[in-house]
Parts: structure tokens; sequence; C-alpha cells
């Protein structure tokens, strides 16, 4: 069979041109491959730009989100920061432990409100003055000396009298013919009515050392002229020969069935001490000690000893001892109060009113001779103070204030587990309702330490709790407390 050579050349160059169609075509594919490479070259390197900055982004965003809680974190501490200085600010003697001094409101809470009547005597009021008759019969008993200046002559008169003192410096001359008393070993001593004029001015008056002296020489035309150091010897005397007194007035503090204590800090030899009183209707112990925990009272030989009832102001350390305790429910009050202020929730009013009015049914009971009340009413105010602290622990949970939420649970959980020492006073009506007798007996001797300053020694302030104690005593048995100072250092010691 033959070719036909025309036909072959048409399908040769048929075949050429599929071959450069070809070439073309790969030519074309290796091109768009390249730039397929440097597209993919380059979102690869996009797409690694991309996540560099997203894991950039990331660890932003992390360091970010620990700063927001490092911030809400603080921005809380902050705001129990400025919640604790609104507390403070806020806080005065209405509210809280703090003294009227300290406070920046005026004082208007003491268990009762203010009547709105007029300051001074009350209409009806027994006014006190000086009496003819009083004056006539003390003259009569050589009480006072009695003078007469007459004005004009005549039979008939009218007599008006005049009181006042004279002070004369009195020279006792002590004539021995045996034996000299060793108290007499000085030619020239002071008498006990000066030693007794110097201590009652330091313990009562709260004068200082200079200012007697200067008192002294002014009152005598400069006759006498005393010297700090003749006070400072006349405490320690009279701390010396006290001792027997200050013995019985523990005894009579240990044999008393109700104790009432309190105690405030006292600056001393440039630290801060602490002084406590023991108080009863009749008699009061101030001590004076370098602390304020077991030690102290161990020194002080009281509480350890006592085994009555005892009344004070919400320190634990004192329900080691005793056998009862009741806790002052005016500070418990004034806590309640602030609560309210800082919280407005209203369970802290509603026991409150609780505490007071059911202080007001107990004076009517002990007017009509009761005793204590039954133990039917006893169980209805106990259920009502239940149901305070429960209405109270409810509304705490929606307290705003997460520093006021914790303060108030702590109220609540310390009136849940000491609620029959706030309500002791309800079932003997020997209890008190606070302790404003402790702190009344206590506030002579802050007031010393207030216009002081301080104490210059331990010594020093502990001869002044012996004297305040005598003083103070002798003034709740309606005796004269200059007398009762003379009469001790009238007495061998």
């Amino acid at each position: 069979m033959g070719y036909d050579s025309k036909d072959v050349f048409k399908q040769l160059q048929c075949a050429l041109d599929e071959n450069c169609a070809l070439k073309a075509h790969i030519k074309q594919l290796k091109h768009d491959i390249n730039i397929f490479k440097q597209v993919n070259v380059q979102l690869k390197n996009l797409l690694t730009s991309q996540t560099n900055q997203i894991n950039k982004q990331s660890v932003q965003i992390a360091e970010l989100a620990a700063q927001n809680i490092l911030q809400a974190k603080f921005l809380e501490k902050l705001t129990d920061e400025v919640d604790r200085l609104k507390k403070q600010i806020n806080s005065n003697s209405s509210n809280s432990s703090l003294p009227p001094s300290k406070g920046q409101k005026t004082n208007i809470f003491n268990s009762r409100e203010k009547s709105g009547k007029k300051s001074g005597g009350q209409p009806g009021h027994k006014g006190f003055h000086l009496s003819k008759s009083d004056i006539e019969n003390k003259i009569a008993h050589g009480l006072v000396r009695h003078e007469i200046i007459n004005h004009g002559i005549g039979e008939n008169f009218v007599s008006k009298f005049t009181i006042d003192i004279n002070v004369e410096v009195i020279a006792t001359e002590h004539r021995f013919f045996s034996n000299i008393p060793n108290e007499f070993r000085p030619d020239v001593q002071y008498g006990d009515s000066i030693k007794t004029l110097s201590t009652m001015l330091v313990g009562r008056g709260i004068v200082a050392s200079n200012r007697i002296t200067e008192l002294t020489a002014s009152l005598t035309d400069g006759t006498i002229k005393l010297s700090d150091g003749s006070i400072y010897n006349w405490l320690a005397e009279f701390n010396n020969k006290a001792q027997r007194d200050i013995a019985n007035i523990k005894t009579n503090l240990l044999n008393n069935p109700l104790l009432q204590v309190d105690e405030t800090a006292a600056r001393c030899e440039g630290k801060n001490m602490h002084a406590r009183n023991y108080s009863t209707n009749s008699h009061v112990l101030y001590t004076l000690n370098q602390t304020k925990g077991k030690q102290a009272i161990k020194d002080d030989d009281i509480l350890p000893r006592f085994t009555g009832a005892m009344m004070h102001d919400h320190n634990t350390i004192n329900y080691n001892y005793g056998t009862r305790h009741s806790e002052c429910n005016v500070h418990l009050i004034r806590y309640l109060k602030a609560n309210f202020e800082n919280t407005k929730n209203e369970w802290a009013n509603d026991l409150a009113n609780l505490l007071l009015a059911s202080n007001t049914t107990r004076k009517i009971a002990i007017e009509k001779g009761f005793k204590c009340f039954t133990q039917y009413l006893l169980d209805r105010y106990q259920k009502r103070f239940d149901e305070i602290l429960s209405t109270g622990f409810a509304a705490n949970l929606n307290t705003k204030s997460r520093y006021f939420k914790k303060e108030e649970l702590k109220l609540l959980r310390r009136l849940q587990k000491y609620k029959l020492n706030h309500l002791l006073f309800l079932e003997d009506f020997t209890i008190p309702f606070d302790n404003n007798l402790s702190e009344r007996d206590l506030r002579t001797f802050k007031t010393k330490s207030k216009v002081s300053g301080c104490f210059r020694s331990l010594t020093g302030g502990r001869h002044f709790a012996t004297l305040l104690s005598i003083i103070k005593t002798a003034i709740k048995q309606n005796q004269s407390p200059f007398h009762a100072v003379r009469n001790i250092f009238a007495n061998a010691s």
C-alpha cells in the first residue's frame, strides 16, 4: 500500500502545530505555577504575620484581662477603704464607743432621747440655797465661827448672814520631855490638813503640782512655799498609809453579788498602759498596769477571786472570771445605730427599740416590786430577739457595701452568740441595763490623763489610782472625801 506524501506532510505539520501549542500551554502553565508559588509564599507570609499579630493581641488581651482583675480587686479594696473611712468619720459618741470629746457630733444619746425641755431646773423643782436656819443650827453646834457686826444701834434688829472662809497658817509647837516619835524627827514638818488639801487637789481637782504650789503660796501670802517634790512625797505617803483601806475596798468588792468593770488606755512613761476600775454602788478600785491581758487581771487580784455576776463592755477576757456575765446594752444600741446609718437595714432599729422598750417595761415592773419577768415574758422577748436576728441575716445578703456587709455580719454573729448576756437584765432585775456606773467612775481617771497628758512614772500613776479609789469610794458612801483622805494621813502607817 503506498503513502501519499501530501497527507504525511499535513499530519506532520499538524503534529508540529500541536507540539508548539503544547509548548506554549506548558510555558503558560509554568508561568501560572510560578505566579501561584509567589502568591502562595505571599499568603504564607501574610498568614504568618497575621498569626503573629493574633498571638500578640491574645497576649495583650490576656495581660489586659489580668490587669482588669487586679484593678477590680484594687477597686474593691478602695471601696472597702472608703466605707471604713466613712464609718470612721461618721462615728461619734452616739453610735460607737468613742467618748464625746472625740466625736464630731454632739452626743445626743445616753439611753434616752432629748425631751425638748429647757436646760436647768424644771418648774416645781426644789432648788438649793443658803438657809438662815441651817446657818444658825451650825453656829449652835459650833461648826462655824460666829462673828457679829452691828450696823447701827437699837434694841430691835434683823439678822443677815454672810458665809466665808479664812485661810490662816497655824504653827503648832510640840514639846517633848521624853522620847520623840519618829514622825517628829525633822524640826519642822507639814501637817495633815495641808497634805490633804494638796492631795485632794491632785486627785479630785486634777490640778498640776506646780499650780498647787502657786495656790498655797498665794493663799498664805508666801508663808508656805511648797515644792513639787513635797507633793509627790505626800502622794507616796498616802499610798502607803491607805493600803489597809484599799484591802477593805477589795473585800467589799469581792463580797458584792455584782461587779461592774471597765478599762481605758493611759499614757505612762512614754508608753501605752491600761487603767481598769472595779465598781459597785458603794466602792470602786482603780488600778494601772503595763498590759491589759490576764497577767494584769491576775496582778489586780480581784476577778480571779470573784464569784458573782459581772457587767462589762464585751471584753471577752472577762468571761474567764465570775459566774454570770451581762453586756452593756447602751454600747450595743450605739453599734446598732451605726449599722443602720451605714446599711439602712431596719433590723438594727427594730432590735434597739426592743431593748429600750423592754427596759422601760422592766422599770415599771421594778416600781411594782417585781424582781424579774415571768418565764413566759422572757421567752417572748427571746423569741422576738431571734426573729429580728433572722431578719438581719436575710437583709445582710443584700447589703451593697462589701465592707459594711462584713461588719454587719460580725455584729449579727456576736448578737447570736451573746444574746442571753444582753438579755440578762430581764432575767434578774439586780443586773443593770448598761455599764454606765463603771464608765462614770472611769471618767475621772481618763480626765487626769487628758489634763496631764501622761503619768511620769508607773509608780506615780498607781499612787494616783490609790488616791482616787479612796476619794470616789467616800463620795459613793456620801462621806466627805476630804475627811477620808485626812483620816488616812492622820493614822500611823
